[in-house]
Formats: C-alpha cells, structure tokens, sequence
C-alpha cells in the first residue's frame, strides 16, 4: 500500500442506495411517473430500483479489501439498510444534499443524485464513488485511484463522440439501444466540459472523484446543476457529472487512464449459469488481477444462479 497517500489525504466511499421493495418508496413514485416513462426500461423499469441484498456485500467488501477508507456516506431517501460496518458509516438523506433545492424532491434519478454528491457535509476532497450493485474482490491501495494529490487514475478509455453517436443511432434504429441512453448522458457532459470530439468511455467500475472540482464547476454554472436535478426520472437533458470532473481534468493533465477490462468483471441478469461461471473463473483463477465485479439485474437471475453468486459473494467476503 502507499503509506505515504494513504497518510496524507483522507478517501472518503459515497454508496447510493435504494431499496425498491419499500411500499412508500414505490407510491411516492407512483405519484410523479407517466406511463411513457413506466415503459422506457432505462427510465423507470422496477430493476433500477430492486433491492436483492447488494448493499449488503458492497459494503463488507469496502470494509475488507478497503480498510484505509475513512468514511462511507451511504446516500438514500429516508431510507437504512441497517448495513454493520466497521468503517463509520453515515446515512445522507436526499433531503441533506438537495438543501436549498427542495423543489426537486423527491427524485428517483441516480443522475440527478449524483449530480449533488459533493453537498455531502464534511465529504473529503477526495472520494469514491460506488454503486450499490458493486463488490470489492481483492486488496486494492489508494494509489490505484489516486495516484497522486488532486489527480485521478481511472479506468476507462477515450471514445469518438462523432462514430459512438454513429453507432448509437444505428442500434436504435433496429430496437437494440434506448433513447435514454447511459452514452449519450457521457457525451452531453463532455461536450458541456469543453470536448466536442471525445469523451471518456466509462465503464461500472468505481469512479474516484474530487468534490473541488464538481464544487467549482456546478457553482459556476448553476444553471447546469438545475438542468441535472429538475427531472425526476431520466432524460436526454441530463449529463454525467463524474464525466464532467474527467474531462476537466484530462484537460488540465490530471487524469490518467488505463484500461478497464483487466480489473473488472460484469455479469448480467438475463445470462445463465454458463456465462456467470465463465465470469467467476475470470476473478478465482491464479494470477487474476479483477479487483471490481459488478452483479446487474439479480432481480432478473433464476433461483440457481442467485444461490451460486451468494456462495461466491459469502467465500469472498469471509473472516
């Protein structure tokens, strides 16, 4: 580990979470959706907000294979896992971070949260930001996120906005891509950042952040921020914000990027055993240097591979 990074800056771990199985969540839902939006899979479909224990894991592995982390802000809407975690841990309500912008609550948009992350009181300047459906698969150090003060180390890749919005449109065309689209919100906040022609192609992994830069940039332009918080649900205004920070920063030779797939694994809902014990092989196997794995859509696994990827989640995870 990088003793000297870990002593001299403290990394805070931001987790969003909601649990879709809540009856008050599910009927103060019910009261802002439009049928249009409840059919738009990528808007509002029940997945987005299914809760199937992730949290649960997500933060054991924070704790196990991130134990330098300093804090984790567990961010919801009057909601609490009841997740132990031997890291503080501190649940913010949307209530808290959208202060002085109650007008746009409630919201059930992750873009929009995160759009007000870095409102977080006493968040530190460096953070990491984590979805719920995330686990920590090996000892990971600070250095791998930030490799030095106020730089970031990210993994991901530059893209072509003209041949990505090429493709998009080709594959929307034939029913295979949504409108509301999670590359397009990337290309809409690189393009807001200054860069016309590329962007960072994000993939699921954490996404290490610096709450100066997101603060610098939404009090700058404010009218930015209300264009990412006063939907409540998805649309084809909104941009990413952690895109916004990568691109200032690449601009300013701040962000180092490297390539995504050695370090994670994805495994989607809708692929059977096959596919995931192929995905498993890819984190056990000598040598592997996965340290993210990100389970998608469990609400959508058949009863087996629930049952196998708990077995892996519980192995991994123990004392």
């Amino acid at each position: 580990m990088n003793t000297n990074i870990q002593n001299n800056f403290p990394i805070d771990v931001v987790i969003t979470w909601v649990d879709g199985n809540d009856p008050v969540l599910n009927a103060k839902r019910a009261l802002y959706i439009q049928p249009e939006q409840a059919n738009e899979k990528k808007i509002a479909a029940p997945t987005r907000y299914a809760n199937n224990g992730e949290i649960y894991w997500c933060v054991r592995s924070v704790n196990k294979f991130m134990p330098w982390v300093r804090r984790i802000f567990l961010v919801t809407d009057g909601q609490d896992p009841h997740v132990e975690s031997r890291i503080p841990l501190e649940i913010v309500d949307h209530s808290v971070i959208f202060r002085g912008y109650e007008q746009y609550l409630p919201t059930f948009c992750s873009v929009s949260i995160e759009a007000m992350m870095w409102r977080i009181p006493g968040l530190s300047e460096h953070f990491i930001y984590i979805n719920d459906d995330f686990m920590i698969c090996r000892p990971v150090t600070p250095d791998m996120f930030f490799p030095q003060p106020e730089h970031i180390l990210l993994h991901a890749r530059k893209a072509s906005v003209f041949w990505t919005k090429v493709w998009h449109a080709f594959k929307f065309s034939c029913g295979r891509s949504c409108r509301v689209n999670y590359i397009q919100r990337m290309m809409n906040a690189a393009t807001i950042a200054g860069n016309s022609r590329s962007f960072i192609r994000l993939a699921h992994t954490p996404y290490p952040l610096l709450r100066s830069t997101l603060e610098q940039f939404y009090t700058s332009h404010p009218e930015r921020l209300i264009q990412n918080i006063q939907n409540r649900f998805r649309s084809l205004q909104h941009f990413r914000t952690d895109e916004i920070c990568y691109t200032l920063l690449l601009g300013e030779g701040r962000l180092h990027l490297q390539p995504v797939r050695p370090v994670l694994m994805r495994y989607y809902g809708k692929k059977g055993m096959a596919q995931l014990e192929w995905a498993l092989r890819r984190v056990t196997r000598p040598g592997s240097s996965v340290c993210f794995v990100c389970f998608y859509a469990l609400d959508q696994v058949s009863d087996d591979v629930y049952a196998r990827i708990s077995q892996f989640a519980e192995e991994l995870l123990k004392e």
